[in-house]
């Protein structure tokens, strides 16, 4: 079947939809585009199919010289070796009462080391020699074969880019629509309409984010890097030694040594760091519910541990319910109830209009599965009208790679990867929505009409924002005395004629070794000091200013020639190319640290 996209504007069954269309759709989809890729890059891919083989030839001829010279050095030192034994044991023969037969047995023992000697430099070092050009040579050879392949592969490598797995993902379900990037209209109106609370905090910061929406109702994927200021537990060790007189069993003085390990144990504060995925979603179905539930392993049951699992619960569910007037109504599907286990709910209608009999079945066949999906590997939260779902499988994707992961020399490891990462990029993000899919009402519902402000204080919202820098990655940014992670947190200062201009604060940890000593009294009736070392951690933080550039929305330019004129523009200004980074949609300006300084002080 010819695939293009899947059409349907709501989708029922989101397992068995994947499972029979979507898996096979993508990969017909990813496999098309990386075609025309090629065709686009005109590499000659059999010409690189042959040289590819060349350099594979030459890696085994290598290989086999290598073993081959390997051998002849472990020859080279085996008779070195044998020759200084050979001497060693003639003087020894010679100088301990030598007799005749011992003479003339060391006299052959040193014939047989000059013998291996004469073959060190006869046979074994002119072989060696030989063998060693052979692979210096072969090593060039392979050396030039890989440059000719690079080359061949570098028009192809060239046209990669960050934004392709989300528009490959969107032209197979253009049911969700996947934004250029996390503008502040979007938002705001995730906020302003939904209810969405603006996570400011300094102890979190957006490594990844991805917007868009569903029927009109927007979501957010992202990877959070949060921080929280713990305790760690140091422990120092001294060992005491003394000795003490007694008399034995006869009378007699002895004197017995005696030894005690002593230890010692601060706690001191300590900076934690963690990542946290997760989808965000507005919807106005079921406006005020509220509930959470956390994941229930029901992949890792069979189907009578199952069935065992519920009976057990639900007994325990009713006698629980049964004292409270105000606890839920145990809905007649017991396996979800307990599955799904949102007893917290606060609105049974609303619950009930929700969770469907669809809905039910839908999200036990997603949670039960343990061939096509993840299973039920995810936490979800409703506060109102966002919804949150925490799904452990993102933590086992990187979203974040850079067009180089798929660079080679080689076409067919390029063709690969590329389709194994896309098919899998598709496969995490999918089942990252289908909690939300396999309810049908949080499709069919549309939102109601919205009136944006029209005036935002930026282009990009501050998820975006963080998402750039974390990507140009903290080196930029951190103080110079920062010895741990840092949390990059940034605040627009302006915008206008499309470029936000953006001040990066990073908040980080000076790290400082430091020495505690404890008293502890030891079995030796005496008072001992003894050693903690630690490490202080003193925050410290620096502001940079870089200015963050959007392409404008003219419809006629593709965003490449947007990229080049920008690219241009900046350059112009007698601005360092070194300073000018490409991220996607985005050409981001790194400002100079004494034009920050000078900033900050005018």
């Amino acid at each position: 079947m010819d695939y293009n996209s899947y059409s349907q504007d709501i989708i029922y069954e989101p397992l068995k939809e994947y499972d029979m269309v979507l898996r096979d759709m993508h990969n017909q989809n990813v496999t098309k585009y990386f075609e025309n890729l090629t065709l686009k890059s005109e590499v000659n891919t059999e010409l690189n199919k042959l040289t590819v083989k060349e350099i594979r030839s030459l890696e085994q001829i290598m290989a086999d010289s290598k073993k081959k010279l390997g051998r002849w050095r472990i020859f080279k030192g085996f008779l070195i070796v044998l020759a200084i034994i050979l001497v060693i044991v003639s003087i020894y023969l010679f100088t301990q009462s030598p007799t005749t037969t011992t003479i003339i047995v060391g006299i052959g023992l040193i014939l047989v080391a000059i013998g291996s000697i004469v073959l060190v430099f006869k046979k074994a070092n002119p072989r060696i020699k030989v063998l060693k050009e052979e692979t210096d040579a072969l090593q060039n050879k392979i050396n030039l074969k890989y440059q000719e392949a690079w080359a061949q592969m570098g028009p192809l490598n060239s046209l990669f880019k960050l934004e392709t797995a989300a528009e490959l993902f969107q032209k197979t379900l253009p049911l969700i629509k996947i934004d250029k990037f996390f503008d502040s209209r979007r938002l705001e109106y995730l906020t302003k309409k939904f209810g969405l609370y603006k996570d400011t905090s300094i102890d979190r910061s957006t490594l990844y984010v991805q917007s868009g929406e569903i029927n009109g109702n927007p979501f957010f994927i992202s990877d959070n890097l949060y921080h929280e200021l713990g305790t760690k537990d140091y422990t120092g060790s001294i060992v005491i030694h003394w000795t003490t007189t007694g008399t034995d069993s006869k009378g007699r003085t002895v004197t017995r040594h005696h030894s005690q390990t002593l230890t010692a144990t601060i706690t001191r504060p300590c900076p934690y760091y963690a990542t946290q995925p997760f989808l965000v979603y507005g919807n106005e179905a079921a406006p005020d519910l509220i509930f959470s539930r956390d994941d229930s392993d029901a992949e890792k049951m069979s189907e009578k541990e199952i069935e065992r699992h519920v009976k057990k619960e639900i007994k325990r569910l009713k006698k629980e319910t049964a004292k409270d007037p105000d606890a839920i109504t145990i809905i007649g599907n017991y396996e979800f109830e307990v599955l799904w286990r949102a007893h917290n709910r606060n609105n049974e209608v609303q619950f009930r209009l929700l969770f469907t009999a669809l809905a039910q079945q839908q999200l036990l066949a997603l949670m039960k599965d343990k061939k096509i999906a993840f299973g039920d590997d995810f936490n979800f939260v409703k506060e109102k009208m966002i919804n949150v779902v925490y799904p452990e499988h993102l933590k086992r994707f990187n979203f974040n790679i850079e067009p180089s992961y798929f660079h080679s020399y080689d076409y067919e490891e390029i063709k690969t990867k590329f389709i194994n990462y896309q098919n899998n990029y598709f496969k995490h993000m999918y089942f990252t929505f289908a909690p939300i899919l396999s309810i049908p009402l949080y499709q069919h519902q549309k939102p109601h009409e919205y009136i944006y402000s029209g005036l935002y204080d930026s282009y990009a919202s501050f998820y975006e924002h963080e998402q750039i820098v974390n990507k140009m990655g903290e080196d930029h940014f951190k103080h110079p005395l920062s010895g741990t992670r840092n949390i990059l947190k940034t605040s627009t200062v302006k915008s206008g004629n499309y470029c936000d201009y953006v001040t990066v604060t990073a908040y980080g940890y000076e790290t400082v070794p430091r020495v505690e000593y404890v008293t502890k009294m030891g079995r030796d009736g005496r008072l001992h000091t003894i050693p903690v070392h630690w490490i202080e951690y003193i925050p410290v933080q620096q502001d940079t200013d870089i200015e963050v550039n959007v392409p404008k929305e003219e419809e006629q330019e593709t965003y490449r020639e947007k990229f080049e004129k920008m690219f241009t523009d900046l350059k112009n200004r007698d601005i360092n190319e070194e300073s000018i980074f490409r991220l996607s949609t985005f050409l981001v300006l790194l400002k100079d640290k004494k034009e920050t300084e000078e900033n900050n002080n005018g």
